[in-house]
C-alpha cells in the first residue's frame, strides 16, 4: 500500500542517513527521491571531505563528536573501507586571531583537543610560512571516505526494503483538505502520508513547498586541487588557518585549498565556477604555501552550503502539515554530523519525538512561531 509511503526528497548524504536509520527502525516503504542520475552529486559530492569536529558552535561540535563515533566505528556490515584517514586536524592562528580560537577551546572543553603553540605544525610541513602562533589538534579527526559513507547508508536502507528512484525531480507538495497527500514529480504524482524535505539548497525554492517553505538560504564556496607536487606528504594533517579563511589537506597527489568564500546563489548558479574567487585562494595559497606559488590547478569546482537564518540544522516535524518533516539547513557539516541527524530524524518519524538532547534546538518549530 502507497498511503503509508515515506518519500525522501533528496539522496545525499542527509536523506541517505535518513532512510538508514528509518529502515533500522523497520519502516521499509521508503522512497529515496533524487533529481540528479547520481546519488551524492551536489553538496555531498563537492565538499572538502574533511572531518573537522571541532567546530566553534558547542551544541553542533557534541553533533560531530558523536557522529565521529559512527565513522570510526560503523556497524557491521555498513562498510568493507575504514571511513576516516585520521591525519588529524589543526586549526591554527596568527596572534591577532588567537582570542578567536582560544574562545572556541573554551566553549567546547569536552572536544579533546590539544592546545599549544603552532611549532609541530612547522616540523611536519616546513614549507608553510611563519606567522602562525597557536594551534588547536585533534587527532582522530581527518579525511572521510564520502563515497563509502553515502553507499553504506544508500545499501543499508535498500537492503532493508527502501527503494530509491534517480533522475525524478521533485516539483511540489500536494495536499487535499489541509492533508499531505504526496508530491508532484517530473514523473507525475506520487502518494505518500510524509515527506522528509533533504534536498539541500534545493529546500530554499519556496515555491515548490505549498505555502509550507521555509527561509533557507544557499552560499557557494571554491575549491580547488593542484596538480601533483612531490613536496606534499599524504600523511600531512589538514590545516585550517582561523581568521584567515584558509584551509589546505593532500589530496591525489598534490593538495586541496580553499579560501572559504560565502557568496549567496540559487542553487543553480551553485555549481558555477567563479574565477575570481579562484584567485582568491591562489592568493592566499602563494602566501602561505610561497614555494608551490606556481602549482598549476589540476581541477576546480564549488559546491553550496545551505543555512537557516539562525545556522542551525532544521531537523523534524513542521508543525504547520502533518507528515511533513525536514532534514536541512545543515550548513556545510551535513556530512561530518549525518549519522546524528539522520538518527534524529528517523525517530521524529517513528516515534513522534526524538529524546536526543539536541532536537528540540533543531525542531523547525522555532522558523514557523513567526509565519
Amino acid at each position: 500500500m502507497s498511503n503509508d509511503r515515506i518519500v525522501i526528497i533528496g539522496a545525499g548524504m542527509a536523506g541517505a542517513a535518513t532512510a538508514y536509520f528509518l529502515t533500522r527502525k523497520g519502516l521499509h516503504n521508503v522512497l529515496l527521491l533524487e533529481r540528479e542520475k547520481l546519488a551524492g552529486t551536489q553538496s555531498t559530492g563537492r565538499n572538502a571531505a574533511i572531518l573537522r569536529t571541532f567546530i566553534p558552535n558547542p551544541l553542533l561540535n557534541s553533533l560531530a563528536r558523536e557522529s565521529a563515533e559512527f565513522y570510526h566505528n560503523p556497524p557491521e556490515g555498513f562498510a568493507t573501507e575504514l571511513l576516516v584517514n585520521d591525519v588529524g586536524v589543526y586549526l591554527a592562528a596568527r596572534a591577532e586571531n588567537a582570542a578567536t580560537l582560544n574562545a572556541w577551546c573554551d566553549q567546547n572543553p569536552e572536544a579533546d583537543v590539544r592546545r599549544g603553540d603552532a611549532s609541530k605544525i612547522y616540523e611536519q610541513i616546513p614549507m608553510l610560512a611563519r606567522g602562525l602562533e597557536i594551534a588547536a589538534y585533534k587527532a582522530d579527526d581527518g579525511v572521510l571516505d564520502v563515497h563509502s559513507i553515502l553507499q553504506g547508508f544508500i545499501r543499508g536502507a535498500r537492503r532493508d526494503g527502501a527503494e530509491m528512484r534517480l533522475g525524478i525531480e521533485f516539483h511540489s507538495l500536494q495536499i487535499r483538505d489541509s492533508r499531505l497527500v504526496g508530491i508532484e514529480t517530473s514523473d507525475g504524482f506520487i502518494e505518500a502520508s510524509k515527506v522528509i524535505i533533504a534536498n539541500g539548497a534545493w529546500a530554499s525554492i519556496s515555491s515548490s513547498f505549498s505555502g509550507y517553505s521555509l527561509p533557507f538560504t544557499p552560499y557557494r564556496r571554491h575549491l580547488l586541487i593542484t596538480e601533483v607536487l612531490p613536496q606534499v606528504n599524504p600523511r600531512w594533517p589538514v590545516i585550517w588557518i582561523v581568521g584567515e579563511e584558509f584551509y589546505f589537506r593532500p589530496e591525489s597527489g598534490g593538495l586541496l585549498m580553499s579560501g572559504c568564500d560565502t557568496v549567496k546563489v540559487t542553487p543553480e548558479q551553485g555549481v558555477i565556477t567563479d574565477q575570481a574567487e579562484l584567485e582568491r585562494i591562489a592568493d592566499k595559497a602563494a602566501h602561505w604555501l610561497p614555494t608551490l606559488a606556481d602549482a598549476r590547478v589540476a581541477r576546480a569546482w564549488s559546491g553550496m552550503r545551505t543555512f537557516a537564518p539562525d545556522e542551525m540544522f532544521v531537523v523534524g516535524a513542521d508543525p504547520r502539515l502533518e507528515g511533513l518533516y525536514w532534514v536541512a539547513g545543515l550548513g556545510g557539516h551535513g556530512i561530518t554530523c549525518s549519522p546524528v541527524v539522520g538518527r534524529i530524524a528517523a525517530d521524529c518519524v517513528k516515534e513522534g519525538k526524538s529524546n536526543h538532547p539536541a532536537a528540540s534546538i533543531m525542531a523547525p518549530d522555532r522558523l514557523t512561531k513567526h509565519k
